[in-house]
Order: structure tokens, then sequence, then C-alpha cells
């Protein structure tokens, strides 16, 4: 980092990076300075291309970004002006979102998701944390996206704070460690739930109850939790929550495009547990139908010699496991009979039936006859005398 720029003190610290306020001595301006904890190549390349990409956006809801690069230390980011009002997470703590706060922020995070789709960016970490609203009331709020690098970084590396940056993960990067803009759609609609109830759609106490409550759609239904909104708003909010990502927007403009409309498709509704999900598989949609919504995987625009998409959460630069990436993948490919683990139940002694009692009983009657029908002859014969010994018969 160029001597230019003086640190005048720390703003806050995660696992993945520190945030300080820093002055510009050339110009007298008090910036903010992000210092990533990674010292890893590959991980400070995947920074210089992500935010590479940054510097060509020019829009009101994101930061302004100044400088970035690598020095000694490692990553950096410069941005301007002070850190603007409070978290999404912050406001939420007095309440849900009135309908026509919900409105103003939900457009304009679909602004800003919709312009970093279109130059092939997917945030890929998405959640309230990362949403700073600025502003006295809904009329003149003004909210601001962050996060880009830190993927699900937290204040420590305690399980609440895992809890709380994995709560809006996509099922797919829980599978596989998939990210692409339908992921980014996927964590919006969390956030929003969020947002109209003032809770997590999902929570657990470790993060394999929290993954398994993302995979099987585990969550009580948001028209019974928000009453307080139209109904169609529920509803567009539970479509981008969708676990299949081919059932949600393709990207944030097509999101958009429905909430403009007041509008959600009409999908069919989704089992709430596990249980439901385990005991049916719903049918396999048409061979035309699923030609139409695959998505291609986002490519970036014009792309040089060794770049590769500009994605916050395939950076794993927070400490310890990263629970999307590090999970082995699915094979692509059916397995063959030999290789296809089946699920033998315990055998069990075969059941009783009509057949092989009906033996029995006939057996158990003739034995209790015969037994009844020496008893009664004993019963009703006379007893034979007893021969008494010679003395006896003296007397």
């Amino acid at each position: 980092m160029s001597s230019r720029f003086e640190i005048l003190r720390p703003l806050e610290e995660d696992t993945a990076s520190k945030l300080l306020l820093v002055r510009d001595n050339k110009r007298g301006d008090e910036l903010r300075l992000r210092r990533f904890k990674t010292t890893k190549p590959e991980e400070i390349d995947g920074l210089q291309e992500l935010f590479r990409q940054l510097a060509t956006l020019q829009n009101p809801h994101l930061d302004r970004l100044i400088d970035f690069g690598a020095d000694k230390d490692g990553f950096y980011t410069i941005v301007a002006g002070t850190l603007p009002g409070e978290t999404l997470s912050e406001v939420l703590e007095r309440g849900p979102l009135t309908a026509k706060e919900f409105e103003t922020v939900a457009l304009q995070l679909l602004e800003v998701l919709s312009v970093l789709h279109e130059d092939a960016i997917v945030h890929g970490s998405l959640r309230p944390d990362f949403i700073r609203i600025a502003g006295k009331s809904a009329a003149d709020w003004q909210v601001t996206l962050h996060g880009f690098g830190q993927g699900f970084a937290g204040r420590n590396d305690s399980i609440e704070e895992q809890i709380r940056a994995y709560r809006c993960t996509a099922p797919e990067q829980w599978q596989d460690g998939t990210t692409r803009r339908r992921t980014d759609v996927y964590a919006l609609g969390c956030i929003l739930y969020e947002a109209l109830t003032a809770r997590p759609p999902f929570d657990g106490r470790v993060l394999k109850e929290l993954r398994l409550k993302h995979l099987g759609h585990d969550l009580a239904p948001l028209q019974k939790l928000a009453s307080h909104v139209p109904s169609w708003m529920s509803a567009w909010v539970m479509h981008l929550m969708a676990v299949d990502p081919e059932q949600r927007p393709r990207k944030a403009a097509a999101a958009k495009e429905l909430f403009e409309r007041r509008e959600a498709p009409n999908l069919p509704e989704l089992p709430s547990t596990r249980t439901e999900l385990a005991g049916s598989a719903p049918p396999p949609p048409p061979v035309n139908l699923i030609q139409q919504q695959v998505s291609s995987p986002v490519v970036l625009p014009n792309p040089q010699q060794g770049a590769r998409n500009a994605t916050s959460s395939t950076i794993p630069i927070s400490p310890g496991m990263h629970v999307a990436a590090s999970r082995p993948k699915r094979p692509t490919t059916a397995l063959m009979p030999a290789q296809r683990k089946t699920y033998t139940p315990p055998i069990k002694p075969p059941a009783a039936t009509t057949k092989n009692i009906k033996p029995i009983i006939i057996a158990v009657a003739s034995v209790v006859l015969l037994l009844a029908v020496f008893v009664l002859s004993r019963c009703g014969s006379k007893p034979a005398p007893v021969k008494g010994s010679p003395a006896q018969k003296q007397r």
C-alpha cells in the first residue's frame, strides 16, 4: 500500500479481513481500507480478478473503488467515504420491515444485483450482514451492497457465527460448491424472508442441521409469518428460494421483472419437512421443459487467458473448513450396478400367515381333545379294590 494513505483507526474485523479508516494525505479525504487475511497466491489472484471486474462498474448501491492491489502484507482494497448507516441485521433487531420498507430494499438490491449479473459477477455469499442501509425513513433509504471477497467469514470461529454466516447458503453450494447467478437469487430470497419476519428462514444448532434444512426446504411458510404484506409479495420471495435452481429466476433482472409485475409463478407446493421429501420423489419434468430451463454457466465477457469467473464464494479465504467447497462432488454419470450402493434392510423372521397357523391349531385341538377323553374316562370308572395284607384279612 502506498505511503499516501495514513491509518487512523480500525472499524471492524472478521475472520477473513480487517476494515480500517484511513486518510488520503494527498487529498485529505477519509477512506476505508480493507485488508484481507490471506497470503496464498491463488486466493490473491482470485481477489485481484474479482475487484478488477468490480472496478469497471458504476452504481450508487456499490462502494466507489479508489484503489486495490497486493503488497507485502497481502491484498487490500480502498473505497470512498465512511461506513454508511447500519446493516440490515441491525435494522431487523427493531422488527420486520413494513411493505413499503421492504419494497425499497428489495428494488435497490435487485437493481445492484442485476448490474453484477449482467457483467457476469456473482457475489456468492449474500446475507443481511453485507447490506447496509443509510437514511432516516424508507423514503430516503440508500442501500449499499458489501462483502465482496469475504466469503462466509464471521466475527469469530464459534458455531454461532458459522451458522450466522451460512444461513443464506444455497442448496447447490452445500452439495458440491456450485455457485452461479441463481445462487445469488436464492440467497436474496433468504435475505428478504428474514426482512419480512425478522428471523432467518433456516436455523440450526450445528452446520449439519442447517444444511439439512436448506436441502429439505424445512421452513415455515412466509404467508403465515408475514400477513402484513400482500400475498403476491410472500409468494414471490418463496419463488426465489426454490430448492431446485432451475425453478428460480435465472438472474436478478428476471426476478426484478416479476416483482415489478407484482406476480410470482404458481409453482407446485414443495414438501415442508425432510420426512415428506424422503417419502416420495417428485416426478421428473418433461424433456422439453428441461431444455428450456437449463442455464449455462456464467462466463466472463471477453475472458483473458487464465481469467476465471469472478465469484466471492469460490475464494475460501476464511480460516477453517469451507463447507461448500470441501464436500466431495457427486458423480455426474449414473453408477453401474456393481458400483451402486443399495440399502439392505435387516433380516427379520417371516411373519406368521394363515397357511402355517391352521395345522398348528388342528394339532393343538387334537391334543386337547385326547386329554379330555382320557380324563373323563378315568373319572367315570369305579376305583379298583385295594388288596390288603394277611394281617388285615384276619381282622
